[in-house]
């Protein structure tokens, strides 16, 4: 996909860089996160409830969200992260647009 973006739009070229990802099944609970879980200065549930053990956290480092992690929620959940990830969206825009929804 960056390739054809990049071919498609060559006075506008975007680097190649990917989205860490990682998905994880432990017994009857479900991990998947986007992005990188390390050195983060903040992290907020953004979805969900830690007692029900259903919810995804978002990191925040400097003034950009950084990574996602979802667990105990389906799959599909955590995808509109991913975008927000790689474009390195504000954490303030990213966290007001999760809690609107």
């Amino acid at each position: 996909m960056a390739a054809v973006r990049n071919l498609l739009n060559p006075d506008s070229p975007r680097p190649f860089a990917p989205v860490p990802y990682f998905w994880s099944d432990q017994h009857d609970m479900k991990f998947h996160a986007y992005g990188f879980l390390r050195g983060y200065d903040e992290v907020a549930v953004v979805e969900g409830d830690l007692k029900t053990r259903r919810f995804i956290a978002a990191h925040r480092k400097g003034d950009r969200l950084t990574s996602a992690l979802s667990v105990g929620m389906p799959p599909k959940a955590i995808h509109p992260w991913r975008s927000a990830i790689a474009d390195r969206r504000q954490w303030s825009a990213a966290v007001r647009g999760a809690l609107a929804a």
